[in-house]
């Protein structure tokens, strides 16, 4: 779990968040720091280190997403969409020249799932 008490790089950035999903919202601040994707240092990448989530409903059932085994959500999406106007973490692997292009997929099934940048699996 990401605590930034632990970490010498990362960077207050004392802006409070709310994003509104279909199903849920979330309430967090924004943190800067350097984020380790498959062995890839992506160097100050900024996100939300989220504090309170509203229930989730899925397939008709409210399910606590605090309860689930994850520790952290990472958006794919282009930062020309993000609601949030920060920087993507796909886009600043671009950036940084961490991967060569914008190719990723994602390999889903019963048993096993990945997800693949560059050929890099996750």
């Amino acid at each position: 779990r990401y605590d930034n008490t632990f970490s010498d790089s990362y960077i207050p950035n004392n802006t409070e968040i709310d994003i509104k999903y279909v199903d849920y919202s979330i309430h967090g601040f924004l943190s800067t720091d350097i984020v380790n994707v498959a062995n890839l240092n992506v160097m100050t990448q900024t996100f939300v280190e989220v504090v309170n989530v509203l229930y989730v409903k899925i397939f008709n059932f409210y399910v606590n997403i605090l309860d689930q085994r994850f520790d952290g959500l990472m958006g794919l999406s282009y930062s020309n969409v993000s609601e949030s106007a920060i920087t993507t973490v796909f886009d600043n692997m671009i950036e940084q020249g961490l991967v060569s292009s914008r190719i990723f997929s994602f390999y889903l099934n019963r048993y096993i799932s990945s997800l693949l940048i560059n050929c890099i699996p996750l």
